[in-house]
């Protein structure tokens, strides 16, 4: 009976261990052919625009074919548009490819550069597709960009949105706005806990902020380990909370 009880727990404790696997953090969707055909054409662009460098005169043998990298961005352009607009796609998949039209927009890239509505698409892309890298980006241009588009409440928004999806880039970020009052109140000691946190995370620029401030009481080094590849990090440790810092 003792045995079979064990048995009976051990079973328990595969079958769950086999559902985390399972239902864990889920893997991105895989990029289709459409979307390498875009990352393909907005390279050959790239490589069609930069010709050879400290040259006053464009020659044929240098490359440049303007007419050929526009016609290859308005090629990336119609299928990120397309993407982002079915819906019927993965949230992350429509998601992503708002996020590369909201970048031609911002950049002006085979349209006007209009940063009202690339920002139309980085929202959409991070509030409603979860999308981290849209929210830091917008989050970016809402608080350093042109004086019309400076907007530092959905700045934070979008940083703490980001962070909430455990994005160690938009906890420093909000981090470093709640520790200066930004686009909203200030708490220097929960401000000082998500810059350590995102630290901690290998997010060097949140390590550099705390050190800044005054927070950081020694350096390490950290190794960590992403997509196969070892790096070293320095990574700064907080002061202790018995020194009055956060007045």
């Amino acid at each position: 009976m003792v045995f079979r009880a064990f048995a009976i727990f051990c079973l328990v404790i595969a079958l769950t261990g086999t559902a985390f696997a399972q239902f864990g953090k889920p893997k991105p969707t895989p990029k289709n052919a459409d979307e390498y055909f875009a990352e393909r054409a907005m390279r050959d662009a790239a490589r069609l625009t930069e010709g050879v460098g400290g040259r006053d005169i464009i020659r044929p043998s240098d490359g440049i074919d303007l007419e050929q990298a526009e016609a290859r961005l308005e090629e990336a352009f119609g299928i990120y548009e397309r993407l982002c607009t079915d819906r019927t796609l993965p949230r992350d998949q429509w998601a992503r490819n708002c996020s590369a039209l909201g970048d031609m927009y911002r950049r002006g890239l085979a349209t006007e550069q209009d940063y009202p509505v690339a920002r139309e698409y980085y929202d959409a892309a991070c509030l409603e597709g979860r999308h981290t890298e849209a929210c830091i980006q917008q989050a970016y241009i809402s608080q350093k960009g042109p004086d019309s588009e400076i907007d530092v409440e959905h700045a934070r928004a979008l940083y703490q949105h980001a962070c909430d999806l455990n994005d160690a880039a938009g906890c420093a970020g909000l981090g470093n706005m709640m520790y200066a009052g930004i686009g909203g109140s200030r708490n220097r000691l929960e401000a000082a806990e998500l810059l350590q946190d995102s630290c901690a995370d290998g997010y060097q620029w949140a390590c550099t902020r705390l050190s800044e401030y005054g927070l950081c009481g020694a350096w390490r080094m950290a190794t960590t380990r992403q997509n196969g590849e070892v790096s070293e990090l320095l990574l700064c440790d907080r002061l202790s909370q018995g020194r009055n810092i956060f007045d």
